[in-house]
This record gives C-alpha cells, sequence and structure tokens, in this order.
C-alpha cells in the first residue's frame, strides 16, 4: 500500500467522480470527440462509448454512469501495426506513470492458454485509494495467421460497483 493511500484515483481528461452527465456531455462537445453508443448495464448503469478523444493509439473510451453521474472510465489501446515489444513498451510506460502518481501497483492476474491452436495471453495489475482504483490490462490472441492485442485501463470511482461485484 503506497503512501498515497487516502486520495481518491481520479478519472481521465480532468473529470471528477460523480460529475454529472451533462457537465461530462458538455466537455465532450468541446472536442472533435463524439458519443458513438450509448446503452445500458445491468444495475442500472448508463455506458457511453466515445470515438475520437486523443491519445497515442487509444482506439475508444467508455463512460459509466450510475444515476446520471459518472463512476467509471475505461480506456482501450490497441494499434494494428504495433509488434508485442511495443506493446510491452506501452505497458510499461503507461505501469511506470501510474506508479509515480499511485505507488506499487498489485498483480491481479497473469493467464497464458492455447484454445484451438489460439495463444489467449492476459495479465493485469490494480492500484486501489480511498474507495477508487485503476486495473492496467494487456490482452493478446494469437494464431499463426492472425494477431490481436490491446491494452486497456480501468479507472473506477469510489461508487462505481457495489461491494462483491465483478469487475
Amino acid at each position: 500500500m503506497s503512501a498515497r493511500a487516502s486520495e481518491v484515483i481520479e478519472p481521465p481528461f480532468n473529470l471528477k467522480w460523480g460529475e454529472p452527465a451533462l457537465r461530462l456531455e458538455e466537455a465532450l462537445l468541446g472536442t472533435n470527440a463524439r458519443i458513438a453508443e450509448r446503452g445500458k448495464l445491468s444495475g442500472g448503469v448508463e455506458v457511453w462509448k466515445v470515438e475520437g478523444l486523443p491519445g497515442i493509439a487509444l482506439q475508444g473510451v467508455s463512460f459509466q454512469l450510475r444515476e446520471g453521474k459518472l463512476v467509471a472510465v475505461e480506456l482501450q489501446y490497441s494499434k494494428a501495426d504495433w509488434s508485442a515489444a511495443t506493446y510491452e513498451d506501452f505497458l510499461q510506460n503507461v505501469r511506470r506513470r501510474i506508479e509515480e502518481s499511485h505507488g506499487p501497483g498489485q498483480p491481479i492476474t497473469r493467464q497464458r492458454e492455447t484454445e484451438r491452436g489460439i495463444v489467449k495471453t492476459l495479465v493485469g495489475h490494480r492500484w486501489e485509494s480511498a474507495g477508487s482504483a485503476i486495473e492496467l490490462y494487456y490482452f493478446a490472441a494469437e494464431d499463426p495467421k492472425n494477431v490481436f492485442r490491446s491494452v486497456s485501463l480501468h479507472y473506477k470511482g469510489p461508487a462505481s460497483a457495489p461491494a462483491g461485484a465483478a469487475p
């Protein structure tokens, strides 16, 4: 546990947890981003899938709102022409930046399995503070002809999930 354990981990883009939907929508209008899709999850959580926010290899962002207030943000990074080494460098750079702000994270998963000729890899780390968290994941699925790799960052606010809920 880091010395910063009492500080809330804030969401990206200079947002705050509990940000009202209207304020979030206004902030997005000030960028080249657009809300590509709106949907609902169980538990009354609304999800906005947003495209066009700037960032190296940033493919999409999902904002989750409960009762019209921001509770979670997911950033998906993927670039078809990146090698495994480039993904590893990217992942390590993101991890270092998080550790500079929030101290060392905890490994939460490290899996590698082969299913029907597809090698799947999942590696994850988590940082927690004051009921908020960041989870960083690397996922790869590879067969002799195809490769899919991605890095995702999951920001979870203090009110993002009921106790015992799965990530």
